[in-house]
């Protein structure tokens, strides 16, 4: 079969807030950035665009340094590459990193010397910077073409552009565009309406509706078939990014995939029915030196924002040295399924860039259960690691110590007081000492707590409560009543 020239696939690579998204922002003429949250693209994105008749295949990767596998998928699935870096900043952890990737795959690439419209911009000391890592700028005798980039006025984006082209052709970037479609899977998503859906990209040969996909772990007739856009369409050609659905499980990112004929199917179901799919499984992330265990339900917007999600606490319990076991993850909102493991798991939700329902999310706290919510990825991990020091805390707390500060109503058997808790924490149930002029007098137990009227479960220190003891001694102002 005959081959013909491609639209390349362009990676875009780089450190965390160079730029790469307003940049492809500028190219796409759409406004992209500014609807991440955060101002960071925590997903992978893949866009076509037309330059003087020449058709281009973007892939945004996120920088954040949680999307490793994403900016390694990206680099793998790439015919050329832009290595943005900020001529601000210069080279950063993820310049380096990303650099790995396109070494790793030998693919060409450019630098866009991004934000050169900055004041603080130094392109000559960045140029310096990244001669230091083996990429030498051709001006100064390499391979590596340089592009002034601003991503605010446009400065070298149509140069980026054309050097994209000649590149292409200078590597004789071909493929077949007839015959059965073959890619690669970039991001899966579930839709509670359309089902388990999937962006991919064609590598060669045509993708049609009504085509069957298969990939290593899953496969789905396609009902659904969009450009990225969101247009329907009835077929794609090489180096298009589409969304197709249905799948009938949930295929891994980063998998290949290819339309098989009506014979081939009946095959591939049944291998692949019988194969278990463990994607979603219990695991544990292992600290060296653990100082207990967090239990965790993750759920998430994409596979890849789970992939992110791993690596984040992989690293958090290292740093915090205690173990992390993950006891379910999924995409989608929070079930009430998911209610009742967390119940007997005693786990802290964890929900990245999801929309919960308010009457999960009340029954959470009806439950005593705990959720961590937000859109970006640092975020989470930083609202995590509070929660877990603070529980860390709380247990090593010293017994709690409250001051009589005055007494109320009397019984044989119940005192009625209030106090303020001057160490640690004392709770509803607590069984307590009490103490005169640092004497003993007798013993008792806290049965009901009020903190600023209201019943409560415990008070910290510093905070004022009212509180019911139950003793046969006697309580007077200045007693200090100690929990054992």
């Amino acid at each position: 079969m005959a081959l013909i020239k491609k639209p390349p696939i362009v990676t875009i690579l780089g450190h965390v807030d160079h730029g790469k998204t307003s940049l492809l922002d500028y190219i796409r003429k759409t406004n992209v950035a500014s609807l991440e949250a955060g101002g960071i693209t925590q997903k992978i994105g893949a866009y076509e665009i037309e330059f003087k008749g020449e058709k281009i295949t973007f892939i945004d990767t996120p920088g954040h340094e949680a999307f490793t596998k994403l900016r390694e998928r990206g680099s793998k699935i790439a015919d050329l590459a832009i290595l943005v870096v900020a001529a601000d900043e210069g080279v950063k952890p993820q310049t380096k990193e990303s650099l790995e990737f396109l070494k790793a795959f030998n693919i060409p690439f450019i630098v866009a010397l991004n934000k050169i419209d900055k004041k603080e911009a130094d392109p000559e000391r960045v140029l310096g910077e990244l001669t230091e890592i083996g990429v030498i700028p051709e001006k100064w005798g390499g391979e590596t073409p340089i592009i002034y980039t601003s991503a605010k006025t446009g400065e070298g984006v149509d140069e980026l552009l054309e050097t994209i082209i000649i590149l292409r052709d200078l590597y004789d970037i071909k493929t077949e565009d007839e015959g059965r479609a073959e890619g690669y899977i970039l991001e899966v998503f579930k839709d509670p309406k359309r089902g388990i859906l999937a962006s991919l990209i064609i590598n060669k040969g045509e993708l049609k509706f009504g085509d069957f996909l298969v990939t290593a772990s899953s496969y789905g007739k396609v009902r659904i078939l969009e450009d990225d856009l969101g247009n329907k369409i009835k077929e794609a050609k090489p180096s298009k990014p589409v969304l197709v659905g249905n799948f009938e499980a949930l295929p891994s990112a980063g998998e290949e995939f290819r339309v098989i004929s009506e014979e081939e199917k009946e095959k591939v179901q049944e291998i692949l029915q019988e194969k278990e799919k463990e994607y979603f499984k219990k695991f544990i992330f292992v600290s060296s030196e653990s100082k207990g265990d967090i239990n965790l339900i993750v759920r998430a917007d994409h596979i890849g924002s789970l992939e992110a999600l791993d690596k984040v606490l992989q690293n958090l319990a290292e740093r915090l040295q205690i173990n992390i076991k993950i006891i379910k993850q999924d995409l989608g909102p929070i079930t009430s399924q998911d209610l009742d493991l967390a119940k007997d798991f005693e786990a802290i939700f964890v929900s990245f860039n999801l929309k919960n329902s308010k009457n999960i999310l009340d029954e959470i706290r009806n439950l005593n259960l705990v959720v961590i919510e937000d859109n970006v990825i640092y975020r989470i991990e930083e609202k995590l690691e509070n929660l877990i020091k603070g529980k860390e805390e709380e247990k090593n707390l010293p017994k709690g110590k409250l001051e009589v500060l005055a007494t109320f109503s009397k019984t044989k058997t119940k005192k009625t007081v209030g106090g303020k808790v001057i160490l640690g924490r004392i709770k509803l149930g607590d069984k307590i000492i009490i103490l005169r002029n640092e004497e003993f007098i007798g013993r008792g137990k806290i049965i009901s707590l009020e903190k600023n009227k209201l019943s409560s479960e415990e008070v910290k220190e510093n905070e004022l409560c009212g509180l019911i003891v139950e003793t046969s001694k006697d309580i007077e102002v200045g007693d200090i009543i100690i929990a054992e």
